[in-house]
């Protein structure tokens, strides 16, 4: 899945992408980042960055985090 087919995705399923991340920030919501070799998706909520999960490509990273918005 590509960024483009994951926001896409979002907006036909109702999921605001106000919180969602691609670049390191402040802000509380999920983020997916490149980390070294590996793309990490986590829930940073006041500063603190939880359920913190590592995947080898960015789809895989993309379709984990699709799936956890679409079943929450």
């Amino acid at each position: 899945m590509t960024k483009t087919e994951f926001l896409e995705l979002c907006r036909n399923s109702n999921i605001s992408t106000k919180t969602i991340h691609f670049e390191n920030a402040v802000a509380d919501g999920y983020y997916v980042l490149k980390n070294y070799h590996r793309w990490e998706v986590f829930f940073r909520e006041r500063g603190t960055d939880c359920e913190c999960m590592g995947f080898p490509s960015e789809s895989d990273a993309l379709n984990y985090l699709a799936d956890k918005l679409i079943c929450d």
